[in-house]
């Protein structure tokens, strides 16, 4: 399994568990944010897919003179919002190659015209729109497009004409951006794994993300891996890793971690490219792509985590919540079951219950909260279970699904973590 057919899937599988369990994710609210933002939030931001320069991208300049040598010709740059014309000049606006040069804002049309001479008859032109050119307020264009004030170089919105029919390949101006990864999930085989990275462009040096792609088993111990090949499909670039030497099989029933440093992945041709993933887009700091999985079992065994079997039954007095396993009562702690009051979808404080099971219970695995504090007709409550509950295998609860259990959530590839929560009415 891996995690683009996991994010393809995951709409589908809140709607199901939605409705055949009644629950979905939904984070501890006292639990720390672990998703960290990039950048600054800017609301001032000009939006970089509202710029347009003419000519559009890779396409020529018009010579507006045949009879002088050179090509003179102009570029026409049209902003969304009006600028400081005090920042329309060729500090804050670089193009390459040009000569006897002169630019002109137009504020009531909201246009930069750049005039001038390039002497080559067969170039490529870079145009480049930094920070420094900015609006009336200060707002300068997104130009990493998310949403963040990130500054330079981040923010710079590179573009590129050209002179003629140039010889050598347009230049490079697209950050590669991991799409996909694998394994991910529960059921991997332990027997000699096969990992890979996918990209959307494959000028990637396959040795740099040899260097910087680790898997570590949970007690941090780093797993040795080679490189399998490289495959290139036309639109991805697939990256392959086995393990080798004593690592070769994986410990059964275990889990582990894949953790991908994308500071340090650039492209070949354009080292200024660094690679990128999901929705962090070209920052200095871009958190590092770490997702998990869990093998399967090469003997017989309890592979499958704690789950819950559907809605919890509600009678006058008390919660019956089930599962599909024997739950080790151990871990159904005051602070792994929680019933908290609700108004208007948000929490006023959590209720105290006995947390409980009968003899009969054991063999229906599940547990029992009483509603003393939660009478009938009393309002609107939520009741919230932690992923580190588990069942007599030691296996966590698994909430959101992919068959892992007990995970903290990876904010960046959109995968919730395991806890559970359950809004209902007495």
């Amino acid at each position: 399994m891996n995690i683009g057919k996991f994010l393809k899937g995951s709409a589908l599988l809140l709607v199901l568990v939605l409705a055949v369990v009644g629950c979905g994710k939904k984070d501890n609210p006292f639990e720390p944010v672990t998703d960290a933002a990039m950048g600054v939030s800017a609301s001032n931001l000009i939006n970089s897919g509202a710029v347009t320069i003419t000519p559009g991208l890779g396409n020529p300049l018009n010579d507006l003179d045949g009879g002088t040598a050179g090509v003179q010709a102009q570029i026409i740059i049209t902003f969304p919002v009006n600028m400081n014309a005090g920042t329309v000049n060729f500090t804050n606006i670089k193009v390459d190659g040009i000569q006897d040069s002169s630019i002109t804002y137009y504020p009531e049309l909201k246009k930069a015209v750049i005039y001038g001479t390039w002497s080559s008859v067969a170039a490529w032109v870079n145009i480049t729109l930094t920070t420094g050119l900015q609006s009336p307020g200060g707002g300068y264009i997104d130009g990493n497009g998310n949403g963040q004030g990130d500054g330079v170089p981040y923010d710079n919105m590179r573009y590129y004409v050209r002179v003629g029919a140039p010889a050598t390949p347009a230049p490079d101006i697209i950050h590669p951006a991991l799409t996909d990864g694998s394994p991910y999930g529960g059921s991997v085989n332990p027997i000699y794994p096969q990992f890979y990275c996918r990209f959307d462009a494959n000028d990637m040096d396959s040795n740099l993300v040899r260097t910087n792609f680790s898997v570590k088993d949970s007690t941090g111990r780093s797993i040795a891996l080679k490189s399998d090949g490289t495959n290139w499909t036309g639109s991805s670039w697939y990256l392959y890793f086995r393990t080798t030497g004593a690592d070769s099989i994986l410990v059964s029933n275990a889990p582990y971690t894949v953790n991908v440093n994308l500071n340090n992945l650039k492209d070949t041709s354009n080292p200024s490219n660094k690679a990128v993933w999901m929705n962090y887009g070209y920052v200095a700091n871009i958190p590092n792509a770490v997702w998990p999985f869990r093998t399967s079992g090469v003997a017989p065994g309890d592979y499958t985590p704690l789950k819950l079997t559907g809605n919890p039954n509600l009678t006058t007095t008390e919660m019956i919540i089930a599962f599909n396993d024997s739950l080790d009562m151990v871990t159904a702690t005051a602070g792994n079951i929680i019933v908290y009051k609700t108004s208007g979808g948000t929490i006023t404080g959590a209720i105290s219950g006995r947390i409980y099971a009968q003899p009969s219970d054991i063999s229906a695995r599940q547990v029992r909260f009483t509603l003393e504090n939660a009478p009938v007709g009393s309002g609107n409550y939520r009741l919230y279970l932690n992923r580190q509950l588990k069942d007599n295998a030691g296996l966590m609860l698994d909430g959101n699904g992919n068959n892992i259990g007990g995970e903290a959530g990876v904010p960046g590839w959109n995968i919730p973590s395991d806890d559970i929560s359950w809004n209902f009415s007495r």
